[in-house]
């Protein structure tokens, strides 16, 4: 058969691919824009009377499927990776709430294990570009934990959305390798660029002061991150190098102005390496059939000895609290999960063993209007730590850097008061001394 004739034969509508799905099944979708539209899942999940015992796995979900609401709790148990979008943190607040501790470099093989301890048939519902004249699609925009989940299937259906650019790098699978097809043209779901409030530009702009010319930067999500890109396009900096889990607001910009060149990566040389994108059309159009831009899964994007390969790699990411150990909380309010483990220890742990690298961790002073400190003396009841503190770096608040490369546990306390809120130092000095971090000084 033609390639042809096997994409004809295996064309149907998301009723029909519903029906692959038996029960007793586990299932996936990919993170965010590799992620169906609504028609499929919401197939899958109308059949909820006949299905028993359906195990759906997933990660950042930005639309609100059917499956989420609680009478579908029956037939299909949930197991999230990373909630953060609204209405999976209200499912985190649920009696539903079921994390799976997984980094994102390692999670197709946490799946294998738990494919080894909890065994099911094993399928994922994608998002796909139209087949290309060799009869291969691509997975556009996101490449994240797609392709390693793929390999451990048994079945495949891919929703093919014609407003879906193809990219370069790790991202075209023949359309022999898909049980089904489900054509559905959608829009690509952009959001505006979060704009900073002062403190986030004050936070972005002590970042910005410790990056230099030819660093290569991993940089995470939100309105710091848009921040710092805004700020790299003015700083001065050149042939910076970008090897991250999520492209930068503004890649684009910073490449017109050769703030980003690439052309000194050791891995990758003159390519902009990442394993997903979430932000504006204006980035997406840029990301999108460019040969500079190679999108690879996370078991390769954020594989410590590749990033650590790197020299002069700079991973910047945010973080929820810091105690005065460094030890730092980035998914938790105490024990509610409000995003997951992601990739950030991988790009801190790889960034350590870097030539030249360091990790930058964001942290706001305080919360709920100056009333919380966010430097901790300990870390709340609860709060599930992502970077243990012989890992921590640069912290960074809208009041200054604290650098814990090489400091003692009392010499950490005293850089991290030295940044926090000024109301809550003196309260934090106390504490430290009371846990034994601030000691009395010998002269």
């Amino acid at each position: 058969m033609s390639w042809k004739e096997v994409y004809t034969s295996r064309l149907m509508s998301a009723q029909e691919a519903a029906k692959i799905v038996k029960s007793g099944d586990r299932f996936w979708t990919p993170l965010l824009l590799g992620q169906p539209a609504m028609p499929i899942m919401d197939a899958i999940a109308d059949r909820k009377d006949e299905l028993k015992d359906v195990e759906y796995c997933f990660a950042l979900v930005l639309r609100p499927y059917k499956i989420f609401k609680p009478e579908y709790r029956d037939t299909f148990k949930l197991v999230c990776g990373f909630y953060s979008t609204p209405h999976l943190q209200e499912l985190a607040k649920s009696e539903w709430s079921n994390f799976w501790p997984a980094q994102s470099s390692d999670i197709a093989i946490k799946n294998a294990h738990r494919n080894r301890v909890f065994p099911r048939r094993t399928g994922i519902v994608l998002q796909v570009t139209p087949p290309d004249e060799h009869g291969f699609v691509s997975l556009g925009l996101d490449t994240f934990y797609t392709e390693h989940i793929m390999d451990q299937c048994e079945w495949i259906i891919a929703e093919v959305n014609s407003n879906m650019p193809r990219t370069y790098g790790q991202t075209n699978f023949h359309v022999s390798r898909f049980t089904a097809f489900v054509e559905n043209p959608n829009p690509v779901i952009a959001v505006p660029t979060p704009e900073a409030n002062e403190q986030e530009r004050k936070m972005a702009e002590n970042v910005v002061s410790l990056l230099r010319d030819r660093d290569c930067i991993q940089v995470g999500i939100g309105a710091v991150p848009a921040a710092i890109s805004k700020l790299l396009e003015h700083s001065g900096l050149k042939d910076l190098g970008i090897h991250t889990e999520m492209a930068p607001a503004g890649t684009h910009r910073l490449v017109e102005k050769g703030v980003v060149s690439c052309k000194y990566k050791k891995i990758n040389p003159g390519k902009i390496v990442l394993a997903f994108t979430m932000g504006d059309k204006e980035l997406y159009d840029y990301l999108g059939n460019n040969p500079m831009v190679e999108f690879r899964p996370t078991i390769y994007a954020n594989h410590i000895g590749i990033i650590s390969q790197e020299e002069n790699m700079v991973a910047i990411n945010g973080s929820i609290e810091v105690d005065l150990t460094g030890q730092i909380c980035s998914e938790s309010v105490g024990n509610l999960m409000r995003t997951g483990s992601g990739g950030q220890l991988d790009f801190v742990v790889g960034s350590f063993w870097s030539k030249g690298g360091r990790a930058i961790n964001l942290v706001p002073s305080t919360t709920l209007n100056d009333t919380v400190s966010r430097i901790v003396p300990y870390t709340t009841w609860g709060s599930r730590v992502t970077v243990p503190r012989h890992y921590a770096g640069f912290i960074v608040t809208e009041w200054g850097v604290a650098d814990l490369y090489g400091r003692s546990e009392p010499e950490r306390a005293e850089a991290l008061i030295a940044i926090a809120h000024p109301k809550f130092r003196e309260e934090l000095e106390k504490a430290g001394r009371e846990r034994g971090l601030i000691k009395k000084k010998t002269f």
